[in-house]
């Protein structure tokens, strides 16, 4: 190991996690001196009646409100300029971004144009030194993640999808992580079956991925590790108990566990891949990385044996025979769970056709999540890992 490196950690902001911590949205904008506030939420939220605690605290906190409901699955430019506008019409001067990954980053898009301006697509990450900085100054942000999925609540970056493109942008870095966070295991009490399957599988990817990337954050290699126990003992409960409160509090916490793990290690090809499943065939995210991650790890798994041996065991898998023989339990571990879950498998299942594989292994190589990957890979063996799933 290179001992002469320094490790960079960006940590979320002020967090609370817990049954109820939704209801401290008042006291927190409060604190944050608010005057007016914007609500950022998909209409199923608000159908649901999830924003019920939300708007009670800010009415109890003497605090006008808002509510912008036009969140699209899989946030797009055009989306995320139209909330800008909609936020610069209401005066508010803090958003409160409440729902999944998809609510979350178009609360982190409109927070960011509100303080550098010009669009979405300008901030674009890949755009490398040509990129639009983060702005020093921005509205304040309380995300209120609905789901145990994308950890969106403390993560540095929104994605957003280039529609013309077909690529997923990703903007931010460390000053666009939420002022507050309210992780509320109560918002997700009522989530299906099938959302909550793919949600935890993108927290898994989320644990998983950091674990083994090449980026070297010993700090946090305890905490990831035990993300990925939490899910492996609770998913499964979570998603045949919707109202299990213990299994849908561990889920939570893991997500976000899974968020912090993501700022500081990146990812791996799993999440390139998966990425173009969304903007290809709008297969959700979570549901994509559960078809794509057993294949993955099994592609990668010479790259970091002895990580993937220990997430196995942090999955259950048995423990005896060679270092090689427990990775690819884990490997057979993470097969098993998205069998149990009862999701998809092959990519014929979500609509991908064989004409798109060309180009999504063209877009996924573009997007360089896969550069932290234990194993590097190229276009032509991204195009293989869909062709094996297909």
């Amino acid at each position: 190991m290179d001992h002469n490196f320094i490790s960079t950690y960006a940590w979320p902001g002020r967090l609370h996690t817990g049954f109820g911590a939704s209801g401290l949205v008042g006291e927190e904008a409060n604190r944050l001196e608010a005057r007016q506030v914007f609500i950022v939420a998909d209409p199923a939220i608000v159908a649901a009646g999830l924003l019920e605690p939300v708007t009670a605290s800010l009415q109890k906190a003497g605090l006008a409100y808002v509510v912008y409901d036009k969140v699209k699955p899989d946030p797009d430019i055009e989306s995320v300029e139209a909330g800008n506008r909609a936020f610069q019409e209401s005066e508010a001067d803090l958003i409160v971004g409440v729902g999944g990954g998809s609510g979350i980053d178009t609360a982190k898009g409109i927070r960011l144009l509100a303080g550098g301006g010009g669009r979405i697509a300008d901030y674009d990450l890949y755009l490398g030194e040509q990129a639009r900085p983060v702005p020093a100054h921005m509205p304040p942000l309380i995300a209120i993640p609905t789901t145990a999925g994308t950890g969106s609540e403390v993560t540095m970056w929104a994605v957003i999808t280039d529609p013309v493109r077909k690529l997923k942008l990703a903007v931010g870095d460390d000053r666009l992580i939420s002022t507050v966070g309210l992780v509320d295991p109560g918002l997700m009490l009522s989530l299906p079956p099938y959302l909550t399957a793919g949600t935890g599988m993108d927290a898994l990817t989320h644990c998983i991925e950091s674990y083994v990337s090449t980026t070297h954050h010993p700090i946090l290699d305890g905490m990831t590790l035990q993300g990925i126990e939490m899910i492996g003992r609770n998913l499964r409960t979570a998603v045949a108990q919707g109202a299990n409160r213990s299994a849908r509090q561990e889920m939570a916490l893991a997500a976000t566990i899974g968020g912090i793990a993501l700022n500081c290690k990146w990812g791996g090809a799993c999440h390139s891949l998966a990425h173009q499943l969304s903007t290809f065939a709008n297969v959700h995210h979570g549901v994509a990385n559960a078809l794509m991650l057993p294949h993955q790890m099994a592609f990668s798994l010479t790259g970091a044996l002895e990580k993937y041996a220990q997430v196995g065991q942090a999955l259950g898998a048995p423990q005896h025979g060679s270092l090689r023989q427990r990775a690819e339990r884990a490997v057979e571990a993470v097969r098993e769970l998205v069998a149990d879950l009862g999701l998809p498998t092959q990519l014929h299942e979500v609509g991908v056709t064989e004409e798109m594989i060309p180009e999504m292994a063209k877009n996924a190589y573009i997007d360089t999540s896969w550069l932290t990957n234990p194993r590097t890979i190229s276009e032509a063996e991204m195009a293989q890992l869909y062709r094996q799933v297909y």
